[in-house]
């Protein structure tokens, strides 16, 4: 089973990112055989609907399993579409960290967004 977390740079060392689908990568981790993959979210520069696309990236790499800080709307409607399912880790931790705490059953699993959506990039 693969899971997917969010994160600032490449490899499981990496700091968690604080948005889904604005987030530089995804670390893709393997539980049957501990693989580690980094990918690119070529989702986060998208004027919107980021959220919804990272999710499309991600279920074309055979993720089961999502790790976020949060979610939205389009992405919760994704993941709800792909059958993915979705649990929230803790901020300011690791990608290891947040594996660990999955595997612990650390993590509550998220069955509708936990924020309003962006209309597009808001940055100033």
């Amino acid at each position: 089973m693969k899971i997917a977390i969010c994160s600032n740079s490449q490899g499981i060392k990496s700091e968690l990112a604080e948005r889904f689908g604005r987030a530089d990568y995804f670390v893709i981790y393997d539980l049957e055989n501990q693989d580690v993959k980094t990918i690119e979210n070529k989702a986060k520069n998208e004027p919107s609907g980021a959220g919804g696309s990272a999710v499309r990236s991600l279920s074309k790499e055979d993720v089961e399993i999502i790790l976020v800080p949060e979610l939205g709307p389009k992405a919760m409607d994704a993941i709800k579409a792909f059958e993915i399912k979705a649990y929230a880790y803790t901020k300011g931790a690791t990608v290891e960290n947040a594996i660990e705490e999955f595997k612990l059953g650390k993590l509550k699993e998220l069955t509708s967004n936990t924020k309003e959506g962006h209309h597009g990039l808001r940055r100033a």
